[in-house]
């Protein structure tokens, strides 16, 4: 480990796709103390690692105007110009790819030394560059790599937020670019499986199921001490209290400005949407795929069971 490496602290947010990771990586990005890959990093190869996040550290008021929609969703797209070119944290799979770890790998793949040390100076310059004291990383592919992770950064810590999989089925079978993505349990992209007589509903499910089994594998090995399980749910009722516990966990403060800015966003949980777009027969086609999981969460006591 050289000097560069010496003060790298990493974490990995992890989570079924549609989960709410974007927006918690947002809001923990908030913080000026959290390093992030940003777009700078994802397209310009030639950019400085962390000056973007650096040069807008204690830019809280531009941040929230920028990273978030009014009712502080966090996903969108197309953004106004002016927008696109303002720092923004991304997932940044040009940055993992730069380094050698790609999604091209098989599942019992162990990176090679060279591929270690150039993730750890890699994160490390993000880090040191922002004058940060840790480098948080979400990427959704992640999830099935952690373990990969793991073996590079065996100090890092995870927080693995985990929502409904009835409302991450609802919203995922509402996104465009679903229909296209290649499906990685499968091989085949969602239209494709659709196309051979699988309901979209059934996919989406599955999808999720899929996603927490694999999540939990791949993290079981792991000190339970370096891993934090955190409810989207929690996270809309009661940010504060969820957000100082995950920045407790980071050995982070919570600043007066952070806990101002997170206020400022007027999250709130609303009503589970699939409970009024679906019917029971939508119901009983994801409950097929996710009733054992939802039950051992503590989803099915929390929520009813009933659609219209």
């Amino acid at each position: 480990m050289n000097k560069t490496e010496g003060n790298l602290r990493a974490t990995f947010l992890v989570g079924a796709g549609r989960s709410g990771t974007t927006l918690l990586y947002k809001l923990l990005c908030l913080h000026p103390d959290i390093a992030y890959i940003s777009n700078y990093e994802n397209r310009l190869k030639w950019f400085p690692d962390g000056l973007a996040a650096r040069l807008i550290a204690n830019k809280t008021g531009s941040k929230i105007n920028t990273w978030f929609n009014q009712g502080g969703n966090a996903y969108f797209t197309r953004r106004p110009l002016e927008k696109r070119i303002f720092p923004t944290p991304h997932e940044g799979e040009s940055v993992y790819e730069s380094c050698g770890l790609t999604l091209r790998h098989k599942p019992n793949y162990k990176p090679s030394d060279t591929i270690k040390n150039h993730l750890r100076q890699r994160f490390a310059k993000i880090q040191n560059g922002a004058h940060a004291q840790l480098f948080l990383s979400k990427r959704t592919a992640n999830n099935r790599r952690i373990s990969q992770l793991h073996s590079v950064f065996p100090e890092a810590q995870y927080i693995h937020l985990i929502r409904d999989g009835r409302e991450v089925a609802h919203s995922l079978s509402l996104v465009e670019w679903w229909n296209n993505h290649t499906i990685w349990w499968d091989g085949r992209t969602a239209i494709e499986m659709e196309l051979a007589g699988e309901e979209r509903l059934s996919i989406c499910a599955k999808n999720w199921a899929f996603e927490m089994q694999e999540i939990n594998k791949q993290l079981a090995p792991i000190n339970r001490r370096n891993i934090l399980d955190l409810r989207f749910e929690n996270l809309l009722n009661n940010p504060i209290n969820t957000l100082e516990s995950v920045l407790r966990f980071l050995g982070l403060p919570l600043t007066q400005e952070f806990n101002n800015a997170i206020n400022s966003l007027k999250l709130k949980q609303g009503s589970a949407a699939w409970t009024k777009h679906w019917t029971s027969n939508d119901l009983a086609c994801v409950m097929r795929e996710q009733e054992p999981l939802l039950n051992a969460l503590g989803y099915i006591d929390q929520g009813s069971q009933k659609a219209p």
